[in-house]
């Protein structure tokens, strides 16, 4: 009985993790690609800003830039958190419920099954 209790939350803990590990891989392989097209931009910008202002000048104006554009980015984790989503119904949920019934006694007396 308490195999089958593990096997449950073994295959529950296997979904879970498919199912964030996914949008997660995706999110990195984004990020990548927005890092390097950022990095291009601010190198067009520093070198068209380069021979008017200097090099100092520009790689200062482009820091500026940088540090206001993460400021804008962190607006919203500084305010208000929505609440997070009620959890997904489980339709496998009872059926966990009852194997932890059946077996409840079996444990409590120290016998394993």
């Amino acid at each position: 009985m308490t195999n089958e209790i593990v096997a449950f939350a073994q295959a529950q803990a296997k979904t879970a993790a498919r199912r964030a590990a996914v949008p997660a891989a995706f999110a990195l392989v984004c990020g990548l690609f927005v890092l390097f097209a950022v990095a291009g931009l601010f190198a067009a910008l520093f070198f068209w800003l380069e021979p008017e202002h200097g090099p100092v000048a520009a790689a200062l104006i482009c820091a500026a830039i940088a540090l206001v554009l993460a400021i804008l980015a962190s607006l919203p984790l500084m305010f208000k958190r929505r609440r997070p989503p009620p959890p997904p119904y489980q339709g496998s949920l009872p059926q966990f419920m009852s194997l932890m019934a059946k077996s409840a006694p079996s444990l409590a007396r120290g016998n394993s099954s």
